[in-house]
């Protein structure tokens, strides 16, 4: 596990670069054609595959497991990856380098499919296929923590010099203002299927008129609970201002996807549901990429970085579709409620740990390196208590070393 490029080093800086990378595409457009069809699959047992699906999920997810930690060695970048050359991705030549470097992650889902049929029987994958399902709330968990350290990283990467956090009436209120505008297109399309609020029943009007006001109140609250943690000598606070807001946004979409799945909203088609989830589902594999490369460099953990990092997070988007797939089978009819549970858990996790997380960023260089020292030097009992701003922002160690 040697054979670790400048191009991984490079590949730290952006998540975009990362996600991009001509070298993993092949992978990525493996991810999104597998986890379509096999959706449509299940959904109408398409042969067999209703008993199969979950059984095929869990062998492509543990083959792309595999396929990060091999990644780093000469044999996984000779297997996997291919080399472009600059002449584009549109071309034969890439196109059938591509469909080569996915076959032997596609023969080891294989083989292992065909393990899990040679020891299991019908019932038990049956069981596989719940156990699949249920890890739709863990993940949902997961998915919180990890576009919060997501936007940890890209705090820190546009971190400035040491400035005031605006935390006064006036920015609040803006920061307020500027979430109602951007939720209130998306409450239209959603809520009210693009028809005007004016024409629409008074329940439906109440329903969303909630939800406005749900936004308001959880924006003071978290103006409020995170203003101590946004200040403070020696680090930025605009850039702390800034992630706190871009936390607070997402939690705030979940929170929406989690209102208009609710029982008493109108229900949506199980189409737009699954494009919807697919798309929070991409900005949680990008930001979990972004912050598992970010963190295999600085720590050197090689099978996290670079193009490690991709495969990692086509791992989590085929267990995720897995869950999500199962769970249509499963619940008949109820997915959209089981959804909702999910996505206001990611919310839940994302406001909880906000204050936690914008401690993370805006440090000065020399106080960030002196919390990397100690993290790396001293055990929890050893940290000296008078440094009350290195405890503040030593907090979401574990949260960052669960995702890792």
């Amino acid at each position: 596990m040697n054979n670790g490029t400048h191009e991984d080093l490079r590949k730290s800086e952006s998540a975009f670069t990362i996600f991009s990378d001509p070298s993993t595409l092949p992978h990525i457009a493996l991810l999104i054609i597998f986890s379509g069809s096999l959706y449509g699959a299940m959904s109408m047992d398409l042969f067999g595959s209703e008993s199969q699906g979950a059984a095929i999920f869990v062998s492509l997810s543990i083959s792309y497991m595999i396929a990060a930690l091999i990644r780093p060695s000469r044999i996984g970048i000779f297997l996997l990856t291919v080399e472009s050359n600059g002449d584009g991705v549109l071309r034969r030549k890439y196109l059938t380098k591509g469909v080569i470097k996915t076959l032997p992650v596609i023969i080891l889902a294989t083989l292992i499919w065909y393990g899990l049929n040679t020891i299991l029987n019908k019932e038990n994958l049956n069981d596989l296929k719940l156990i699949l399902a249920m890890m739709f709330i863990a993940m949902s968990l997961f998915q919180g923590l990890t576009l919060t350290v997501g936007w940890i990283e890209y705090g820190r990467k546009i971190r400035g010099q040491p400035r005031d956090s605006r935390a006064g009436v006036y920015p609040s209120l803006f920061r307020i203002t500027i979430s109602l505008l951007l939720l209130a297109p998306l409450v239209w399309w959603f809520g009210y299927g693009t028809v005007n609020p004016s024409n629409a029943n008074f329940s439906t009007n109440l329903v969303w008129f909630i939800f406005l006001i749900t936004i308001v109140f959880l924006g003071v609250l978290m103006e409020r609970y995170t203003k101590s943690f946004r200040e403070g000598s020696e680090v930025d606070g605009v850039v702390r201002d800034r992630v706190y807001f871009l936390i607070f946004l997402t939690s705030c979409w979940h929170l929406l996807s989690s209102w208009r799945r609710a029982p008493f909203t109108v229900e949506q088609s199980s189409v737009g549901l699954f494009i919807e989830e697919s798309i929070l589902m991409s900005i949680t594999i990008i930001l979990a990429v972004w912050s598992l490369s970010k963190k295999g460099h600085k720590r050197g953990w090689r099978i996290f970085q670079g193009q490690s990092a991709i495969f990692w997070g086509v791992c989590f988007g085929l267990a995720y579709c897995g869950s999500v797939s199962s769970l249509t089978v499963l619940s008949e009819g109820s997915l959209m409620t089981t959804t909702a549970i999910g996505h206001a858990i990611t919310a839940i996790v994302m406001l909880a740990i906000c204050p936690i997380a914008i401690s993370r960023v805006g440090l000065s260089e020399d106080l960030e390196a002196q919390i990397e020292i100690s993290e790396h030097s001293l055990t929890p009992e050893e940290v000296p208590h008078s440094q009350s701003a290195r405890v503040e922002e030593s907090g979401d160690e574990d949260i960052v070393e669960i995702i890792h």
